[in-house]
């Protein structure tokens, strides 16, 4: 099976988050021509190689972003050109889906390692969805996992959390002729301005500090009247290095607004350098060097569980119009899985 042909097919199929049901379906032959038992929960499908234990789960997601808009090739049209993939899903995430997918084949075609691998395809990654959240619950709990995301086929061995806030400022409405009231856009805009001056002073190994940006904006019902309320979400991307309570303390502290906690379930995880499935990650391509990661993945579900995110392609054509990976980039992605799977099971044997 060709891997770029493969890919070309999978791109070709719309998968925006919530809608991954025909890409699905596709995958689930494509398990079948590889001999694989295919079992589908949902718009989720995954499939068992190997006998034994320990169990080894490769995870990527069939979820894409919208298209959007800037495109110069056809974004659904998977063409080739200089030797690029170019199509929405082609880096996030359908190119390391079909490097995990080859890359298992060939690692159990012959001389197969003993062990047990668990391929899952999964949904509303792009989302902080339940695909994985979801899946886990109904498979055997794995001994460790390699997340399918774009890194160049890097080692991230560290992720950083999320966590939404939402700040209220709060005014007096009038009329905006007159003046008078209180206008809370006003005192939104000095809340953007001290949340900018919020610094972070203890730094985390891998992940470094943690960022905070405002990302949305809301306030005011008409041009007429001066607004009584204005509301500003704020993006906190965490680390270890504080706790969620001591983060929402600070922004408390620099902003006169209501702070609410809107999201803080997707929590920093890492993974020690010296276990199995990041020792095989970094035998799989010699030279690379372990690193902490800025963007969420589904590996935010896999607490506890030893992990690696590590794929083909670069993070930071994700979302991009012309998004592309190179062909390249997947042929030495399907033989890297394939050395990762043969390394850790060797490595997890000693």
């Amino acid at each position: 099976m060709n891997a770029a042909t493969l890919l070309q097919e999978l791109i070709r199929i719309p998968s925006d988050s919530g809608q991954e049901s025909a890409v699905c379906d596709r995958v689930e032959r494509v398990f079948k021509d590889l001999g694989w038992v295919p079992v589908r929960s949902g718009r989720n499908v995954y499939a068992f190689l190997g006998q034994g234990s320990p169990l080894l789960l490769l995870n990527s997601h069939t979820d894409t972003v919208p298209v959007g808009e800037g495109w110069t090739h056809p974004p659904l049209g998977a063409e080739i050109v200089g030797g690029k993939i170019y199509g929405r899903g082609s880096n996030d995430a359908k190119g390391c889906l079909t490097a995990m997918i080859l890359g298992a084949a060939k690692a159990f075609s012959q001389d197969p390692p003993k062990g047990r691998v668990c391929i899952a395809a999964t949904c509303e990654e792009e989302i902080n969805g339940k695909g994985l959240e979801a899946l886990l619950s109904e498979l055997p709990r794995p001994d460790a996992a390699v997340v399918g995301e774009p890194t160049g086929l890097q080692p991230a061995v560290a992720q950083k959390g999320l966590l939404l806030l939402e700040v209220t400022a709060e005014g007096r409405s009038a009329h905006a002729a007159w003046g008078g009231g209180v206008n809370a856009i006003d005192a939104a805009a000095a809340d953007v301005l001290a949340l900018s001056q919020l610094k972070f002073e203890r730094d985390h190994p891998a992940l470094g500090r943690p960022s905070l940006a405002v990302t949305q904006i809301q306030g005011g019902t008409r041009h007429n009247v001066i607004p009584d309320r204005c509301k500003l979400v704020v993006d906190i991307r965490t680390t270890p290095a504080y706790a969620p309570e001591e983060l929402v303390a600070r922004v408390q502290g620099a902003a006169k607004g209501k702070v609410h906690v809107r999201s803080q379930r997707l929590g920093c995880v890492e993974t020690d350098t010296a276990q199995p499935v990041v020792r095989a990650a970094l035998a799989a391509n010699p030279g690379a060097k372990p690193y902490g990661s800025a963007t969420l993945s589904d590996w935010v579900f896999l607490k506890g569980i030893p992990t690696v995110k590590t794929g083909p392609g670069d993070s930071k054509r994700s979302h991009t119009p012309d998004e592309y990976l190179e062909v390249s980039e997947l042929e030495a992605g399907v033989a890297f899985y394939e050395r990762l799977i043969r390394a850790y099971f060797e490595l997890a044997a000693k």
